[in-house]
């Protein structure tokens, strides 16, 4: 049972009753909104940042991956794995400092009501005195002023001191978030439970900063991403399996024309793309090579030359690409 504290005993912890009316530190809805926002973000920034989770092995090496995410989310776990403040916390210190966060709101929310009920009792005096008072009256008037006035001194000391105390604390959490979520995120890559894809690695990292990867990603498996596979993804993997069947590089542009012409017929987004692009998957499969990078980063670069060609195109690509479509 649950005792007069509000506190849970182990054999509280067994009742399903009890484990029903406790409630999540993140809510499934918000839970499964944030791991599609995820999967949006990962999918059109795959062949940057796919490339890269390879070699991340602490929390500074994700800081240093996910730096193409600048200015393309405003989403809270995406601020907290690009938050340059920094502090060592596990989850259970950030749960400590949340209660603390908790108090410390409700302490300031207190100060503000106190402060405003000194305030209005500084205006009350203010009305009162009048050049037609007695000077007794006048006399009486000024000292419960001046009473007041100082009252509302230290009162505003009070809450402005609440305020300071709420904005550290909240500086101090934000920082622990971010080492935990980056140490979280690292844990996850060198995990290998997981194949590294969009949808995976967003389920895993959807209850950061407040819950680990691996219980997000058991409470997000079971419910399906919305949006997952879009076309930047669909794009990304027709050139990954163009690059993967293809065993000479030197060779590599005739094979790609040679395997999206063999798939005339397929009605596939990523082939019609490519082939009605051709001209831009070309100029980046040939401009790649020239930098010779090792084969598992070989369509990453590919797909990342394509996309950024294809971002800013000018009048002679689009008459070069119109002639070149397959």
């Amino acid at each position: 049972m649950l005792d007069l504290s509000g506190n849970f005993s182990i054999e509280d912890l067994k009742d399903p009753e009890v484990a029903r009316r406790r409630s999540p530190i993140i809510e499934d809805g918000r839970l499964w909104s944030d791991r599609d926002h995820l999967v949006w973000l990962f999918e059109v920034t795959w062949p940057d940042v796919g490339g890269k989770l390879w070699r991340i092995k602490t929390a500074a090496d994700v800081l240093d991956g996910l730096q193409t995410w600048k200015g393309r989310s405003n989403n809270y776990i995406v601020e907290t794995l690009l938050r340059k403040e920094s502090r060592p916390a596990t989850a259970k210190v950030l749960n400590e400092q949340r209660r603390k966060m908790r108090l410390l709101v409700k302490a300031r929310q207190k100060a503000w009501e106190y402060r405003e009920k000194c305030h209005a009792s500084v205006e009350v005096a203010e009305r009162a005195f009048s050049s037609e008072l007695t000077e007794r009256d006048k006399a009486r008037v000024e000292e419960l002023r001046a009473r007041r006035h100082a009252r509302f001194v230290e009162a505003e000391a009070l809450y402005v001191a609440a305020r300071d105390a709420e904005d550290q604390q909240e500086k101090l959490i934000r920082a622990g978030e971010a080492h935990f979520a980056r140490v979280e995120f690292a844990q996850f890559c060198q995990s290998q439970r997981y194949r590294m894809t969009p949808v995976n690695i967003a389920n895993a990292l959807a209850g950061l900063p407040f819950i680990g990867w691996r219980q997000s990603a058991l409470r997000c498996a079971p419910r399906q991403a919305q949006g997952a596979n879009g076309g930047a993804m669909q794009v990304f993997e027709a050139i990954r399996r163009i690059v993967d069947s293809c065993t000479r590089r030197s060779l590599l542009v005739k094979h790609a024309e040679h395997t999206l012409r063999s798939q005339g017929g397929n009605k596939s987004f990523a082939v019609s793309e490519l082939r009605k692009d051709f001209y831009y998957l070309r100029s980046a499969i040939e401009e790649v090579l020239k930098t010779n990078p090792r084969r598992r980063e070989l369509p990453y670069a590919i797909a990342r030359d394509y996309m950024e060609r294809k971002s800013h195109i000018s009048n002679i690509d689009l008459l070069f690409a119109e002639d070149e479509a397959l």
